[in-house]
């Protein structure tokens, strides 16, 4: 899977260094941060507690390519974005099995992960009113699809002692449930809006939605085989806001 991100990276930048032969090509730079929500095997499916409240930081440095170019009108409308960003969100279950009085409860309660991970990879980013470069709107919105590539780090810990025995927490994790490092490919799929402000500046606003392709990078990945409620892999959703400037 990296390979064929870093593949599809290459064609779509090889395409653009063609085609900036025949005219003059457009580039940003821009920040964004806001708050994650990442949804993991923390909690049970469909509380919507969890979703709220495992909630963390992110944000990132982005460039922009277009292009200046009246041979294609397929430049009109979309812009490459060249990202690397980061996140970091404390891990722990909420909902109705966390509240009660059993023991088992108690053990949940107990589960932590402290998550942080970096990604670099890129997005192509579609304005159906064609960009802001072409149009000299002031309000551009866009939806984009792209991937990246992620370095995890997921340290698992337990309030009540040393993880890995049933002692301390619930059997279901006892070999699912531990500390997790590594790199891991994902998609991304976002939609926003640039809202310029003059020539040189904009601001921009990013909802994204990221699917990794592991089900460790929380740390915790109870065996699907015995488990089957365990259906899907770690996934996020990112608010950011951030500022863009135009060099040209």
């Amino acid at each position: 899977m990296p390979k064929k991100i870093l593949t599809l990276l290459v064609i779509i930048i090889s395409y653009y260094s063609v085609q900036a032969q025949y005219g003059r090509t457009y580039q940003e730079i821009g920040i964004m941060a806001g708050p994650v929500f990442f949804q993991s095997d923390f909690g049970a499916r469909g509380e919507i507690e969890n979703a709220i409240k495992n909630v963390g930081i992110s944000g990132g440095v982005f460039y922009y390519l277009s292009l200046n170019n009246d041979r294609s009108t397929f430049s009109d409308n979309f812009k490459i974005r060249l990202e690397a960003s980061f996140m970091k969100v404390q891990l722990q279950h909420y909902g109705k099995y966390v509240e009660a009085s059993t023991d088992f409860a108690r053990k949940l309660r107990g589960m932590n992960t402290t998550l942080s991970a970096g990604n670099v990879g890129f997005q192509l980013e579609y304005y159906p009113f064609k960009t802001d470069d072409y149009s000299g709107a002031t309000f551009s919105p866009y939806i984009s699809a792209g991937g990246q590539l992620t370095s995890y780090n997921a340290k698992a810990y337990s309030k009540l002692g040393p993880i890995g025995t049933p002692q301390v927490v619930p059997v279901k994790y006892v070999d699912g449930f531990k500390n997790s490092s590594g790199w891991a490919t994902s998609v991304t799929a976002s939609m926003g809006f640039r809202y310029k402000l003059n020539d040189y500046n904009a601001i921009i606003v990013d909802g994204r939605l990221q699917y990794y392709f592991t089900d460790w990078m929380d740390g915790m990945n109870p065996d699907r085989r015995t488990y089957t409620e365990n259906k899907t892999n770690d996934y996020s959703a990112t608010l950011n806001i951030g500022y863009v400037y135009y060099f040209n």
